[in-house]
């Protein structure tokens, strides 16, 4: 058998012959249109960091990425410093008495217990919704709806803070 023949024939295959020639053709158009045998990559930059120094840019970042515990501690701690400044006393240390806070120069002393109170609750609820947790005080909403109301209570205590740090002449 003549060697041109079995090469022919090898070629001619369509199992074996017709694939290695147009890889082969493949090949050739690779190395005449010179391309690059790396791939272009782009720098590797890393993002750039939030701003996380001031309670405000905290309390910003944190609003950004819906994570509205973070919200509400960075709330509780500018009101708590607040207070501190004013009169001496922390959020958790205004007395019982109408009286006995008025004489400390706590202003407003039941609202701001009020708000106190109501930030530690949407705390836990910012935290049970933020983590999927089942066991929500209000099971009986679906997630969404659960979100809706927490966002409206949420702006109405934000609102309150809000005024006790006018009214504490806090500036942040």
């Amino acid at each position: 058998m003549d060697p041109s023949t079995v090469l022919w024939g090898f070629v001619t295959d369509p199992r074996v012959g017709v694939p290695v020639l147009l890889l082969g053709a493949a090949t050739l158009l690779w190395f005449a249109m010179d391309t690059p045998a790396e791939p272009r990559r782009a720098g590797w930059e890393p993002a750039t960091p939030e701003p996380d120094r001031d309670p405000v840019s905290r309390t910003f970042v944190a609003l950004r990425h819906e994570s509205y515990s973070t919200v509400l501690l960075e709330s509780y701690a500018r009101l708590d410093a607040a207070l501190k400044a004013r009169t001496g006393r922390r959020l958790g240390e205004i007395p019982w008495s109408t009286k006995g806070a008025r004489k400390l120069g706590i202003p407003q002393p039941r609202e701001l217990e009020k708000t106190r109170i109501g930030l530690d609750s949407l705390y836990v609820w910012a935290v049970r919704l933020e983590t999927d947790s089942i066991l929500r005080r209000d099971f009986w909403r679906t997630w969404e709806t659960s979100r809706v109301v927490f966002l409206r209570r949420l702006a109405a205590r934000l609102h309150a803070v809000d005024g006790h740090l006018t009214n504490l002449g806090y500036a942040p």
